[in-house]
């Protein structure tokens, strides 16, 4: 009987492990891979618009009344003044009359100042108020700039005195036949500007102002 119990235990130990397989004690994880999404997309290039060239304009002669009423351009040199006190030179471009003398009209427009929206650019000049130009010669390349006593006289002392002789030479070596500015008063040539002893007493070229 005992015998019988034990052959009974034995055949229902393999059915089972043939109906259930042995799991094993420490169960394997399974790690999926996947490749990571593109981090660049596909930039389309941007389409090129090829625009229509446009038809060249009828030439046109302007008329002897209209040819009186052109321009010119002439660049005049202004002066900036940093926080620091430091001084700049800049320039604008101001039309001017075709009809009347270049350099006199020039000088003249630089006397005047700097116009409402220069100013607003924080340009200035330094030349002395009250200075007028009397006249305006050129020769072998030197202009005579001839100006009222008022130009002798800066408030500003040594520093105004050459910003203002430097805003002068600049204007007008922009000319290209003229390289230096000998400066006039009243008709006669001095030596100095004012109590300070600025030297104007020879011509004087953009190269003077060179440190």
């Amino acid at each position: 009987m005992i015998l019988l119990v034990l052959i009974i235990i034995v055949l229902n130990k393999e059915v089972s492990s043939r109906i259930l397989p042995k799991q094993s004690k420490s169960q394997k994880t399974i790690s999926i891979e996947r490749s990571s999404k593109p981090d660049t997309l596909d930039i389309a290039p941007e389409p090129t618009i090829n625009l229509p060239e446009p038809s060249p304009e009828p030439l046109i002669t302007p008329s002897s009344s209209e040819s009186q009423n052109q321009s010119s351009l002439a660049r005049l040199f202004f002066v900036r003044v940093n926080d620091e006190g430091k001084i700049s030179f800049k320039s604008v471009l101001r039309p001017i009359s075709a009809s009347s003398p270049p350099l006199l009209t020039s000088i003249q427009a630089l006397i005047e100042g700097p116009l409402p929206g220069e100013i607003s650019a924080h340009l200035l000049s330094l030349i002395p108020e009250g200075t007028e130009i009397i006249s305006a010669r050129i020769e072998d390349e030197i202009a005579f700039l001839n100006f009222n006593e008022q130009f002798r006289f800066n408030t500003l002392g040594i520093e105004g005195y050459s910003s203002q002789i430097e805003q002068v030479v600049y204007t007008a070596t922009e000319f290209p036949n003229i390289q230096k500015v000998q400066f006039l008063i009243e008709g006669q040539r001095v030596s100095y500007l004012g109590g300070e002893g600025f030297w104007i007493g020879e011509p004087l070229g953009r190269e003077d102002f060179f440190e």
